[in-house]
């Protein structure tokens, strides 16, 4: 039980480090913004410095501003998402659950505009034994990443109208970070198998793209460490001051509401390895009430009439959504796994042990927490 006098003396305690002022970093990067927007060969200076910092690249002017239509009435919006159970050793079986929501929401349609679902799938655990030397926890991310990219090819698929714009809308990135870090092992399995799903909605020419909500890239900010030293990036106390700053801090700097800026390509050593059709690009949009990230592929990139699109798509779902993109958080409310379903779906599984007379070797600390009394 939370002691909320002791917290509230806790918060006041900490509150100086938590509420810190970064007026001074922000205003330090917006100056040297302005001075690198001005400065043409300023790409080219920066592709020729050899640094771990992922730095974009662009074509024609870096701040340049990009209205977005807000007048849509006939589209379809697809959007799935995914959860998991994970095994509980407290429950002694190393079975565990994936769930994959989805929702698609057609718009100048009058007949069934919404249709909700939800897809469950149980792993033995028994598949993964290979993995060992990995984070089980890791492995079933992986697990999910890919139902989801299965399950919104699927549904592309199964609701494509030539006659309708269609997008489907994955929520965060499409560049597959959780891999580049981690070891080879995931990486040689599961980023093919994400790369081949991507393909195949290219081929059919799908639309397809991700949204993050309050992002914390700093491919821009970059660019403007690489102003403040110099293009000396061993030089760090000349640039450590803006380590506040976010891409979206600099994109406030010139961005109004309905906006988006012009398309960067992402540089990161993972992105390279994608075929160029499949490359991820991003744009940041300004929605209303805040300046989303937007990652789309190489070949929507190279079509701005497809890239204006799909700007508008998501600004009109965050208009409707207040905010957010409204397919993105239903997708999210279907794929979640609360806990009540949680403790059924471990239920369910002991009760499958004793129908084929495997019981599950619960630990004492679950079976306390079943009987808890005073």
């Amino acid at each position: 039980m939370l002691n909320r006098v002791q917290l509230m003396e806790a918060l006041a305690s900490v509150s100086g480090s938590l509420f810190v002022d970064n007026s001074n970093a922000y205003a330090i990067a917006r100056s040297t913004w302005d001075t690198i927007i001005n400065d043409q060969d300023f790409l080219a200076k920066a592709c020729r410095v050899e640094t771990k910092w992922a730095i974009p690249s662009w074509q024609g002017r870096l701040d340049v501003v990009i209205p977005v239509d807000t007048v849509l009435q006939n589209y379809q919006i697809v959007s799935v998402d995914g959860s998991q159970v994970y095994p509980d050793r407290h429950q002694g079986t190393s079975g565990y659950l994936i769930n994959i929501g989805s929702v698609v929401i057609h718009y100048g349609l009058s007949i069934n505009p919404v249709t909700f679902d939800s897809q469950p799938t149980v792993f033995t655990g028994l598949d993964d034994a290979c993995y060992q030397q990995v984070n089980m926890h890791e492995v079933i991310n992986c697990r999910r990443q890919e139902l989801e990219l299965v399950g919104g090819f699927d549904l592309m698929r199964s609701v494509q109208d030539r006659n309708q714009a269609t997008l489907l809308l994955f929520d965060g990135s499409l560049v597959f970070w959780n891999l580049e870090a981690k070891d080879s092992v995931l990486s040689d399995l599961f980023l093919p198998n994400y790369l081949a799903t991507l393909y195949q909605l290219y081929q059919q020419k799908s639309m397809y793209a991700g949204y993050i909500s309050l992002p914390k890239s700093r491919e821009l900010v970059n660019l403007v460490r690489l102003a403040l030293c110099d293009f000396d990036v061993d030089n760090t106390k000349l640039y450590t001051v803006i380590d506040p700053v976010v891409d979206a801090n600099i994109a406030s700097f010139f961005l109004t509401p309905h906006t988006r800026t012009g398309v960067f390509c992402n540089n990161a050593p993972i992105s390279r390895l994608y075929p160029d059709v499949l490359r991820p690009y991003f744009f940041y949009l300004h929605v209303g009430d805040e300046i989303g990230r937007v990652e789309i592929p190489g070949w929507i990139a190279a079509d701005t009439v497809l890239v204006n699109l799909v700007a508008a798509l998501i600004l009109d779902q965050s208009i409707k959504g207040v905010g957010y993109p409204v397919a993105l958080a239903e997708a999210h409310e279907q794929a979640v796994v609360k806990g009540p379903d949680r403790d059924f779906f471990y239920h369910a599984l002991s009760k499958e042990g004793m129908m084929h007379n495997r019981a599950t070797n619960m630990s004492g600390k679950i079976l306390r927490k079943r009987r808890m009394g005073i």
